[in-house]
């Protein structure tokens, strides 16, 4: 007795983040103040009256969510000491028990009744559990108006050395609460995986913080394309507010448009980018384009991977606020909601783990969105990893039951993936694509969609797709590129790595529900190098209508998926496929694998810490095919299996 699931150093890391958070925030008001004044002397017409609201929403919002920092800090203050008084309590209680219990041994010796024992200089102590109050720190940042209002008639006047130097301000203050912010995010991520004890309910200030440094950065490139404007029309005097909409306007169609031409090849988006000049300095730029545009650059194959993740952020923030807000003003009568808002409330799960695999990768290596659909749920990519410089990039494709809505397992998944790479001697420039980029069957209870090829048939080409824009968006610097495919992920990526102008260096597989029949050596799929591994085959008890019979440790699904199937039959582990086996049962201290999933209890699933499976993929995938550890076949035949225990009547 005695104990409790929740760490006081991980606590005390909260709170130390938050209250740092806090006071930056504060001390920020004079400076952001002082930098607002100066931009608005000689700053007059509608785009100033705008300009005057966003510095007074941000005025307002910031000390909103340093208050909320602050409260948070008292919250996870009372929390330690709640914790701290719950195992004085256990303690006493399991100390009185024992003594207890020596008093009754006595009386048994002396024959006293159990009922004359006194306990009147000994008293029981409280057996009333401590209930932890649940964490709540929300916050939501209010977007702001970037328009001049519907005055087309009228003028502005500005001074751009002014307002150039309002946006050089405000972009040192965000980076410096985006630092903080950043701490807070992997604080929090941190207490609530160790701090069990005390539930933690609406937290959305991480991502409201996020969103007020969004609009700060949109403010300031808002305010710096303002300044262009003046600039290009001689620096002094009034243009009229039409004038600086068009301009404004035509910033943004000029240098983009001619990316958004049909049919245009990854290579051809790739080269008009190039000549836009555009560098990473422009992501906060980027940020401020009207979410329509940004939906679009997010997600087109050829642009560099830090402007996509730019845009996709924008736009998932932006979708998160859009779903909490029709979620919190849904029964308010007389109320109008796009589609698109409804949608992203039905969505709000698989958007809010996007947000999650994002948050949690902060601290280690940087996490991108390269991909984020407007499938229901959404389609997504997150990159572990500097997918624009990585000298080696691993695309890792998930099987059946996956989705968005688990994005934050899948990332979890490649991150271990690239863990183990840096482990066993691999780059350190290197990258792993937690790739959510098809729609995978559910598991074969009561559907029976992973018998079949009809996701895969549709995923290959959008794998296919991801390949050659990443080949077009590196062309200058092409890296290593791999493949790992799990599961129904195989059959996916097998389509994907058989069409033409695809090229991978290596492909490998693990728990494989079967490469397709139409590809039957591995020499049909456009990889340099195939590998595959695969844990024992094994039975588990009947599920639903597929009949799981027998005994035993290992991967309980593959073999069901390749044997079972329509027409994804081949194991690529099989002798004269032509692929490179390897173990994933265990040897040499590793765990060897229990389970047909990446991520199980005891962590023995094919990309868990500590197994033989992991290793192996990480040797795949970063040159090392000779320190591949043996496989082993197991096979099992599903007929022979089936026949022998129904005839003996189990």
């Amino acid at each position: 007795m005695g104990s409790i699931d929740f760490d006081d150093g991980a606590a005390d890391g909260l709170i130390r983040s938050a209250r740092d958070a806090g006071t930056e925030l504060r001390s920020q008001g004079a400076g952001r103040r002082s930098a607002a004044e100066e931009a608005s002397v000689d700053f007059a017409g509608a785009y100033a009256d705008r300009f005057l609201e966003s510095v007074g929403i941000e005025a307002a919002d910031r000390p909103k969510l340093a208050a909320v920092l602050d409260d948070l800090v008292e919250q996870v203050g009372q929390a330690k000491r709640d914790a701290a008084a719950e195992r004085e309590r256990l303690r006493d209680v399991a100390a009185w028990t024992e003594r207890d219990e020596q008093r009754r041994r006595s009386a048994a010796d002396s024959l006293i009744a159990p009922s004359a024992l006194p306990e009147v200089f000994d008293p029981k102590p409280s057996e009333q559990a401590t209930v932890p109050a649940t964490i709540e720190a929300a916050f939501a940042a209010r977007g702001r108006t970037r328009t001049g209002g519907g005055t087309g008639h009228g003028r502005s006047a500005a001074d751009p050395v002014r307002l150039r130097a309002f946006a050089a301000s405000s972009t040192i203050a965000d980076d410096t609460a985006r630092s903080r912010a950043e701490a807070v995010a992997s604080a929090l991520s941190r207490f609530r995986t160790s701090c069990t004890w005390t539930p933690v309910g609406d937290v959305s200030f991480v991502q409201g913080f996020e969103r007020l440094l969004e609009e700060n950065r949109a403010d300031a490139a808002w305010v710096t394309r303002i300044a262009e404007a003046f600039e290009r029309a001689g620096g002094s005097g009034a243009l009229a507010n039409a004038s600086v909409d068009a301009t404004i306007a035509q910033d943004v169609s000029t240098e983009l448009q001619a990316l958004l031409t049909d049919d245009l090849t990854p290579a051809q988006v790739a080269d008009r980018w190039s000549g836009l000049g555009y560098t990473r300095d422009d992501a906060a730029g980027l940020a401020a384009l009207p979410t329509s545009l940004l939906r679009v650059l997010g997600n087109l194959e050829g642009v560099p991977y830090w402007a996509r993740s730019s845009a996709n952020v924008s736009v998932l923030d932006r979708r998160i606020a859009s779903a909490k807000e029709f979620l919190d003003d849904l029964d308010q009568p007389g109320r109008v909601y796009s589609p698109e808002a409804r949608r992203d409330a039905e969505n709000l799960t698989a958007l809010e783990s996007i947000k999650d695999s994002l948050l949690a990768g902060t601290g280690s290596a940087p996490r991108s969105l390269v991909l984020l659909s407007d499938d229901e749920p959404p389609l997504a990519g997150v990159s572990i990893g500097d997918l624009d410089t990585a000298s080696n990039v691993t695309v890792s494709v998930p099987g059946m039951t996956s989705s968005s809505e688990e994005m934050f397992d899948w990332v979890d998944a490649s991150q271990h993936v690239y863990d183990e790479q840096l482990r066993v001697g691999g780059p350190p420039d290197r990258a792993v694509v937690a790739w959510m980029g098809y729609e995978a069957p559910a598991l074969p209870i009561g559907n029976l969609d992973v018998l079949h090829s009809d996701h895969a048939k549709a995923g290959g080409p959008k794998l296919a797709a991801t390949i050659r824009g990443l080949d077009a968006t590196r062309a200058d610097d092409m890296p290593t590129v791999n493949v790992l495919a799990h599961s129904y992920g195989s059959t996916t990526a097998a389509y994907g790595l058989a069409e033409e102008g695809v090229h991978v260096d290596t492909f490998t597989t693990i728990a494989s529900a079967g490469i397709p029949d139409s590809l039957p050596t591995a020499d049909a799929v456009h990889a340099d190098h195939f590998y595959a591994g695969q844990a024992r085959n094994v039975w588990a008890p009947s599920q639903g209508t597929i009949p799981l019979i027998g005994h035993g440790q290992g991967d309980q699904y593959a073999v069901i998926g390749r044997n079972l199937s329509e027409d994804h039959h081949i194991d690529p582990t099989s002798p004269g496929f032509g692929a490179t086996p390897f173990g994933a049962d265990g040897s040499d201290g590793l765990a060897g694998v229990t389970d047909h999933g990446v991520h199980v209890a005891g962590d023995t699933g094919y990309l868990d810490r500590g197994t033989e499976s992991l290793q192996n993929v990480a040797f795949a995938t970063t040159g090392q095919p000779e320190q591949l550890s043996a496989y082993h076949r197991h096979d099992l035949d599903l007929g022979d299996a089936l026949f022998g225990r129904l005839a003996n009547g189990d």
